[in-house]
Parts: C-alpha cells; sequence; structure tokens
C-alpha cells in the first residue's frame, strides 16, 4: 500500500471512529465500556448526564463506582456469569445522590481482550409513577373492598371476576369467592331477562354510555330483589372493548320500592276491600279504551250494589257491613279474569269493566257473581249474614263511548234492577 492509500485508509478509520462515536454520544442510553477489571475505558456523553462525572473523571473508575453498596455483590456476580438481561439497582452519582437505576450489559470478546458492554437508565420517574400507581390501585382496593354498596367488575364477557363483601351480603353470598366465575345469567331472574338486558343496556356500554337503572336482581336462594344498578366501561376507547372490563355498582333498593308500592297501592285501591279505587278504575279504562283495539265485541261494564246495606250497618253494625263488603269482593276476584278491571265505587257500590267481553257475556259474568253472593253466608261478630246484590249491564255499541257514559248506562241497568225487585241482573237496552 502506498503512503496516499495509508492516509486514505486513516482518514476512513477516522470518519468510522467519528460516526460511532456521534452514534454513541446520539443514543439515549447511558453507555459504558469497561475492561475485564471492570475499569471504565469508554463512555457516551448520556453516562456523563447521568452520573454527573466529566469524561476525563469517568475514565478509570471502576463500574462498582456507580452503585451504592448494597448491589456491588450483584454486579460482581452478573459480570462474572456475563449475565445480559436487565435487573435493578440503586445508582449513585457523582455528588453522592442515589437514584433507581436499570442496567443492562453484554461481554464481548475482542481481539483477545473481554470487554463489558453495560448501559445505566435513571428509571426515577419509572419507579416514582410506579409507586403513585400502586398506592392508587391500594387506594382503590381500600374502596372497592369496604364500600357500603356492591361493586362487580366483569371482564372477558359477562363474567364476574371480582366482587366486595357489600355485594355478596346484598345478593345472600357469603363472600365474594362464592361469587367469582358467576355468570351474569345466574343473577337475572330468567334467561329471556339475561339476553333482553344485554341488548338494552349492557352492549350500551359500548359508546361509552354509563347506565344507570333499576332493576330485579336474583339472590342465591332465588328471591328477586330490586337493585339500582350503574355501570360503565373501564376501557376509554370508543367503541369500548368491554371483554376488558365492565365496572357495575349495585345498591339494595327493596325497602324504597317497597315503600313506594305501599305509596302506590294506598294511592290506586280503596283499603278496606283491595279493589281499585274510583279514580283508578277510571284511569285504567280510559287507558284500555285509548289503546287500538283487535277484539270486535265488548267492552262491557257492570254497575254493582250490595242489597239493603244500610240495614245491616244499623242492626249489626259497621264491623259486620266491613267484613260484609271483603266478602263480596272476594268472591269479585274468584270470578273475574286477570285483565278484567274491579272497583269499589264508593259505600255498596262496585263497578267491573270486561274488555273483550259482548253483552251475553257481561250477563254471565254478572249471574255467576250474583248466584255466588246470594248463597254465601258471612260469619262476624258471632252473626250469620246472608246478602244479596244487584247487578246492571252494558256493553258499547259505539267506539266513541266513554267510560262515564258506559258507567251511567249500566247504572241505568242497575236502577231496573233494584226497583224490579233486587237481587237480579239487568241490562240496559
Amino acid at each position: 500500500m502506498g503512503v496516499d492509500g495509508f492516509h486514505k485508509y486513516i482518514d476512513e478509520l477516522e470518519e468510522q471512529l467519528e460516526l460511532q462515536t456521534l452514534l454513541a454520544d446520539s443514543s439515549s442510553e447511558a453507555i459504558g465500556v469497561f475492561d475485564e477489571n471492570a475499569r471504565c475505558i469508554a463512555v457516551n456523553r448520556e453516562i456523563l448526564e447521568v452520573l454527573g462525572y466529566t469524561h476525563d473523571e469517568v475514565l478509570g473508575m471502576s463500574a462498582l463506582d456507580f452503585i451504592t453498596e448494597e448491589y456491588r455483590d450483584l454486579a460482581k456476580k452478573n459480570i462474572s456469569e456475563r449475565y445480559d438481561k436487565h435487573y435493578f439497582v440503586m445508582g449513585r452519582r457523582k455528588d453522592g445522590s442515589v437514584f433507581p437505576a436499570e442496567i443492562r450489559g453484554r461481554t464481548v470478546d475482542f481481539r483477545g481482550k473481554v470487554y463489558r458492554i453495560s448501559a445505566i437508565r435513571d428509571v426515577s420517574y419509572l419507579k416514582a409513577t410506579e409507586m403513585e400507581l400502586r398506592e392508587t390501585l391500594n387506594e382503590l382496593k381500600i374502596i372497592f373492598e369496604n364500600s357500603k354498596v356492591g361493586m362487580m367488575f366483569l371482564k372477558g364477557g359477562r363474567i364476574l371476576k371480582r366482587a366486595n363483601q357489600a355485594l355478596a351480603d346484598i345478593l345472600g353470598y357469603d363472600s365474594p369467592d362464592d361469587m367469582v366465575g358467576l355468570s351474569m345469567l345466574d343473577l337475572h331472574l330468567s334467561e329471556d331477562k339475561f339476553h333482553e338486558f344485554g341488548k338494552q343496556y349492557y352492549y350500551t356500554l359500548v359508546n361509552k354510555a354509563q347506565v344507570n337503572i333499576e332493576y330485579q336482581l336474583r339472590r342465591k336462594d332465588g328471591k328477586p330483589l330490586w337493585c339500582s344498578l350503574s355501570g360503565q366501561a373501564v376501557d376509554v376507547d370508543v367503541p369500548a372493548d368491554l371483554n376488558r372490563g365492565v365496572l357495575w355498582v349495585v345498591d339494595d333498593i327493596s325497602l324504597r320500592k317497597s315503600e313506594e308500592d305501599r305509596l302506590v297501592l294506598l294511592a290506586t285501591t280503596d283499603s278496606l276491600t283491595g279493589a281499585l279505587n274510583r279514580r283508578e278504575f277510571f284511569r285504567q279504562v280510559e287507558l284500555f279504551m285509548g289503546k287500538e283495539q283487535r277484539n270486535p265485541v265488548g267492552p262491557t261494564m257492570l254497575m254493582i250494589d250490595l242489597d239493603n246495606f244500610k240495614k245491616i250497618n244499623d242492626s249489626h253494625g259497621h264491623e259486620v257491613g266491613d267484613v260484609v263488603l271483603r266478602s263480596f269482593a272476594d268472591i269479585c276476584r274468584s270470578v273475574i279474569r286477570d285483565n278484567d278491571v274491579f272497583a269499589r265505587m264508593g259505600g255498596e257500590e262496585f263497578a267491573l269493566f270486561l274488555p273483550g267481553t259482548d253483552l251475553a257475556g257481561g250477563i254471565a259474568v254478572a249471574e255467576r257473581l250474583r248466584r255466588q253472593f246470594a248463597a254465601s253466608e258471612v260469619r262476624a261478630c258471632g252473626d250469620s249474614i246472608q246478602c244479596t246484590a244487584s247487578v246492571g249491564v252494558a256493553t258499547m255499541s259505539s267506539r266513541r263511548l266513554n267510560p262515564e257514559r258506559l258507567l251511567r248506562m249500566a247504572d241505568m241497568a242497575l236502577y231496573d234492577a233494584k226497583s224490579s225487585g233486587r237481587n237480579r241482573v239487568c241490562f240496559y237496552d
């Protein structure tokens, strides 16, 4: 090789060295090269930033000088065993401050010599974030486990993966562990309701909607229980992946629902007989008549009055009279259908609305009621009472007739029954 060729070769080597130095100094990793005695022989710029030394100061220092004493045996072991996976130590800077560090090294043989190339990374931020995350998770765990309302976490579909003690108490399980692995099918009253709930509520969580409803769940003993449910998908993406998890907050509202039902019952029924009151009767009849009806016949209205009821009150007292009223209401409920509307209109007067029933059918129902009541014997306060009833029947001949008009027609027929001797059925002609 001539002189010119030699100089060209030197230039190329210097250029490669500069490129390699530039590459090393541009790396975000703090890199050091150590000899077989763990003495530093080369570093990049990033390691000087991390450790706080100058280039001249760091050369010749032992690799163990950059970590705290309690981790030096670990470092020695990893170097001697040529360990090439990352591990964690506490690093030491020039000023004596320490920091959590990740070490990753590799041993290489080069031209008959052994070198250790190591990267050190300051993971203070990661450790702080990890610590904060652990504290947050611990706080959430404490909240989850000690909450006074039930909580359940579903994952991988509608499968319960975690619950708290409050939920176990609400649904009648001994502990949250007894509930792990339950399908939500086990908590619905039926399979149909399970699928209906999924379509109406569960799958709407995909669009990040929060579900807040009142719903009946099934306890472990099979009994229904009114609960308030609040659900939210944990996936922040839209659409959300529900398999990643859904959190439900569950609260027992059975006492409130019972009180609401009691208040509704008080507002809509007659407290003595359990029949509907006058206002609720008209509301339900108008609701029926406001709907489009496919049945070509009816409806039919019955107006009923207990005969000589004032004499019963005067002779035996109001307590006995109340027993007679309740007895008649019980007979009515044993005769009518589920969709019939039965009410006490006041005093000893009752009304019965029969959807889809023609005049002949209405008369048949009225006769059945009359006969059963006349054949019954009411015993109260040591007295044996027999009472009869008169019934007026009317049916609709036009869809335009309103409930009040139909009731007046039945009342006119009732007047005929009373005036013609009582204990009989008359119909409006």
